[in-house]
């Protein structure tokens, strides 16, 4: 056999073939300078009355920022009984974050700051909560600035001097009426706000409690003739806070109003929408959703530990005239007010 008068070509040839080789290996590995597909978070939605404008905006700031998040929604429907049901599938199905809407419903979820018990609520899930009036009266966290454990959340409550300005704002006002629910805690922490406020503001407040039916439970029935009694007693406004069974039957109530002739201010922005109230200083429910999401995305994508964020309000409020209520009543916002009031037809 002769031999190859180039031996080097077949050396050239051997290490040839092992770069090409190499090249392909290397070819089927991931290219470390190319960001893997990103991890996608699951959000559990645990809903105290269903879906609003707060879940509206809170996909919405999902949707607009493509954040990689699932969500899986439930709904208690007001209903106590099943927050244990909803803590145990938390438990269940370990997603990566919690989200809670409401006070009896955290309170249900999370427990008081100091009366956690592990075997009933949720302590290794990170939890961020919405619409929760009072977060430190209610005893959900010791200080806004940190919760203290894995909870961080908004609030929708407008300090209650502040709602007082902005009904003084439009006319005088030296008696101010309302009704609650004496079974809601929210109801009855914003009663005592009021009560305090009208001590500071030299104002004289109309409180009345519901009375509630052979079940425990506010009577609707009662209301007109509530009404009538407020009425007959002359205050400058009626008041709509965050009260959810009063929320509830906000058309009765209003239309009772408006049928005295007497002006309904609300702080809560569901109101708003669909009912004779006057006017309001409120925190947008769908701002207050995409504010919530971005709690959220401090903890999923920046990593932030929920007790490092602080419990924090819309940095600016809503004041909103109905005019068309404004009419009915003929009694039409001061013209200052108009600078910078949203004004709706």
């Amino acid at each position: 056999m002769s031999r190859s008068r180039f031996p080097w070509l077949a050396s050239f040839g051997l290490l040839l073939a092992l770069l090409l080789a190499n090249s392909a290996v290397a070819g089927a590995a991931p290219d470390p300078t190319v960001d893997p597909e990103p991890r996608r978070y699951r959000i559990l939605m645990l809903l105290w009355r269903g879906e609003t404008e707060v879940e509206a905006g809170f996909k919405a700031y999902i949707q607009e920022r493509n954040l990689p998040f699932d969500l899986i929604i439930r709904n208690a429907g007001q209903d106590s009984a099943k927050i244990r049901e909803l803590v145990a599938e938390a438990r269940q199905i370990k997603p990566d974050l919690v989200y809670t809407w409401g006070t009896p419903l955290t309170l249900g979820v999370i427990g008081a700051y100091d009366l956690v018990d592990p075997a009933r609520h949720l302590t290794d899930l990170p939890v961020v909560f919405t619409m929760v009036a009072y977060p430190l009266e209610s005893r959900i966290v010791p200080q806004l600035a940190s919760s203290g454990r894995n909870v961080t959340g908004t609030t929708h409550t407008i300090p209650a001097e502040s709602q007082i300005r902005a009904i003084r704002a439009y006319r005088p006002m030296n008696r101010l009426a309302a009704v609650y629910n004496p079974t809601e805690p929210n109801a009855v922490i914003n009663i005592g706000e009021l009560r305090k406020a009208s001590q500071r503001l030299n104002f004289e407040l109309l409180a009345q409690p519901l009375p509630l039916d052979a079940n425990g439970r506010p009577d609707p029935n009662a209301l007109p003739g509530l009404l009538a009694q407020l009425a007959a007693r002359e205050p400058q406004f009626f008041y709509l806070g965050p009260d959810t069974w009063v929320s509830d039957h906000r058309q009765i109530i209003t239309e009772e109003a408006l049928r005295h002739h007497l002006p309904v201010f609300t702080s809560v922005d569901r109101p708003i929408k669909d009912s004779a109230v006057l006017m309001g200083l409120v925190a947008p429910y769908f701002h207050m959703g995409r504010f919530t999401a971005f709690k959220a995305e401090q903890i999923l994508i920046e990593r932030r530990l929920p007790q490092d964020l602080p419990i924090e309000t819309l940095h600016r409020f809503s004041y909103i005239v109905k005019l068309p209520v404004a009419r009915q009543l003929d009694l039409y916002p001061p013209l200052a007010i108009l600078n910078y009031a949203e004004v709706i037809e």
